[in-house]
C-alpha cells in the first residue's frame, strides 16, 4: 500500500505501550466533522515491558515498531509523531493544597488567581528529583470559608484555596519509554496518564458527575481513576494484572506460560460454580505451535478440569478487587459511587468478570465501551483500544476545542500553559 505523507492533513496518532500489547491508532480530524475518523489500527505483542516499565530496550523497540508498522500499513499514512499513554507501577499519586490571597482590589477571582493557587499547591509538596509531575488536577476550591466550589473565577473573596490531585511518574521510567518510542521512529507530541485518557472514551459526562471508578486491567498492572462531580478525585496503580493470572495458571497446571495464556484465553472464566466438573482441559491441545510432538507428549500430557481453571482465575481476580475495595475505603467511597465500576483493558474480557466484580465490590459494574468510536471498531478488541481512543479524543480537544495544541512538556509552567490547563478542567 502506498504511504502518504501526513504534513498537510490533520493526523493524530495515539500509542499505548502495555505489558501485553502495544497499540497504535491513527485518526484524522476532517474539516466540518465533529470528531476524528479512525484510519488505521496496529496491535502487536509486547516484549521487553514488565509491569508497564521497559526492562529490555531492544525488545520494546521492536514491539513498538511492529505496532506502528501495522498502523501505517492499515491507514496508508506515514506516522511521524504520537501522543503517548503513560502508566505502570512507576506512577504515584499525591494530594496537596495551595492557598493565595486574591490579587484584585475588588476581590474578584481571576484565572491568574486560580493559576497561582495551583502553583502554590505544587510548591507545597516535597521535591523529588526522580519524579516528574504528569498532571496537576484541581479537585475543589475554597473561597474564604465557602468550600465545594468547582469554578471560583468571577466570585468574590479574600482567600482562595485549591485542593489538587497530583499524578507523578518516575523520570528514569519516562526516559526509557521515550527512548524506545523515539528509536522506533516517532516524535512524542505529549503524554497523558493512561486511565485519564481512557476516561475520555469509556466514560460519559453523566457517569463522571454521578461518581464512577474506571479500572483498566492490563497485563502487568491495573490502573484506575475515580471521578465525582465531573472531576478526578483519586487515581493510582494496582500491581496486579492479566499476566499474574497467566502465571498462576502455569503453576497450577504445571505447564509453560505460553500454553497457560492460550488456555486462559480459550477456556477461562471466573465463575467456577457455573462450570460442569466434567469439562476438561487437555494441556497438549494448547501447546505452542513450535514445540516438537515428542516434547508435547512428554511435557504437556496433563489433563485438568475447567472448574480448576476458573478457580485459579477467580482467586487472582479476587485479589485485584480486594485492592479496589481498599482504594475506595481510602477516599470514603465504599459502595457510594452511583455510576459504579467501569472495566477496561484486555483482562476485562474474562468471561463472567462483570458479575464477579459486581459481587465483590457491591457496586454496578459495566464494561467500558468507547462510545464515540463504537461503530468503527470491533467489539472484541474494544477494551484493548480504549486508552488509545481516549488519547485521540484528548489530543483532538487540545487542538480544536481549545484552539492550539498544548505546549511541549518542557515549557508547561509558562503563563499560557497554566491558563489552558486550568480552563480545560473547570466546568
Amino acid at each position: 500500500m502506498k504511504i502518504i505523507a501526513s504534513l498537510s492533513r490533520n493526523i493524530i496518532t495515539a500509542l499505548d505501550v502495555g505489558s501485553s500489547t502495544v497499540t497504535t491508532v491513527v485518526a484524522e480530524r476532517r474539516k466540518g466533522e465533529e470528531r476524528p475518523r479512525i484510519l488505521g489500527i496496529g496491535i502487536a505483542p509486547s516484549f521487553g515491558v514488565r509491569r508497564g516499565a521497559v526492562v529490555d530496550l531492544e525488545d520494546a523497540i521492536s514491539s513498538i515498531r511492529a505496532s506502528v508498522h501495522e498502523a501505517r500499513r492499515s491507514s496508508g499514512y506515514h506516522i511521524k509523531s504520537a501522543w503517548l499513554a503513560v502508566g505502570g507501577s512507576h506512577v504515584s499519586v499525591a494530594s496537596s493544597r495551595g492557598v493565595v490571597a486574591v490579587s484584585r482590589a475588588d476581590g474578584e477571582i481571576s484565572h491568574e488567581d486560580v493559576r497561582r493557587a495551583i502553583a502554590a499547591a505544587e510548591a507545597f509538596i516535597p521535591k523529588n528529583a526522580n519524579k516528574e509531575i504528569l498532571h496537576m488536577i484541581p479537585r475543589d476550591f475554597k473561597v474564604d470559608h465557602e468550600a465545594g466550589i468547582k469554578d471560583p473565577v468571577g466570585m468574590h473573596g479574600i482567600r482562595l484555596e485549591a485542593d489538587v490531585l497530583i499524578i507523578e511518574c518516575s523520570i528514569p521510567f519516562l526516559k526509557n519509554l521515550f527512548k524506545c518510542v523515539e528509536a522506533a521512529g516517532l516524535r512524542i507530541d505529549d503524554y497523558v496518564f493512561g486511565p485519564l485518557a481512557a476516561s475520555e472514551a469509556a466514560l460519559t459526562k453523566r457517569q463522571k458527575e454521578l461518581g464512577v471508578f474506571l479500572l483498566d486491567i492490563g497485563g502487568g498492572t491495573a490502573s484506575f481513576m475515580v471521578f465525582e462531580e465531573g472531576v478526578p478525585i483519586h487515581a493510582g496503580v494496582i500491581p496486579l494484572g492479566g499476566k499474574h493470572i497467566t502465571n498462576d495458571v502455569a503453576i497450577g497446571f504445571r505447564t509453560h506460560v505460553d500454553s497457560a495464556e492460550n488456555i486462559k484465553v480459550a477456556l477461562g472464566s471466573c465463575m467456577p460454580g457455573e462450570i460442569s466438573k466434567r469439562d476438561t482441559v487437555r494441556i497438549a491441545d494448547f501447546a505452542p505451535a513450535d514445540i516438537p510432538e515428542a516434547v508435547v507428549s512428554d511435557d504437556y500430557a496433563g489433563v485438568y478440569t475447567r472448574r480448576e481453571l476458573a478457580e485459579i482465575i477467580e482467586a487472582r481476580l479476587r485479589d485485584i478487587f480486594e485492592l479496589v475495595q481498599k482504594e475506595l475505603k481510602k477516599i470514603n467511597r465504599t459502595q457510594l459511587l452511583p455510576a459504579g465500576l467501569v472495566l477496561t483493558g484486555g483482562s476485562s474480557l474474562v468471561p463472567g468478570i462483570v458479575e464477579f466484580a459486581r459481587r465483590e465490590v457491591k457496586l454496578p459494574v459495566d464494561l467500558g465501551v468507547p462510545y464515540v468510536f463504537e461503530e468503527a471498531i470491533d467489539k472484541k478488541t474494544a477494551p484493548v483500544l480504549v486508552t488509545c481512543l481516549g488519547l485521540l479524543q484528548w489530543a483532538d480537544k487540545q487542538q480544536h476545542e481549545k484552539g492550539l495544541p498544548w505546549l511541549s512538556r518542557f515549557t508547561r509552567k509558562t503563563e499560557r500553559m497554566w491558563l489552558r490547563w486550568v480552563k480545560s478542567l473547570l466546568p
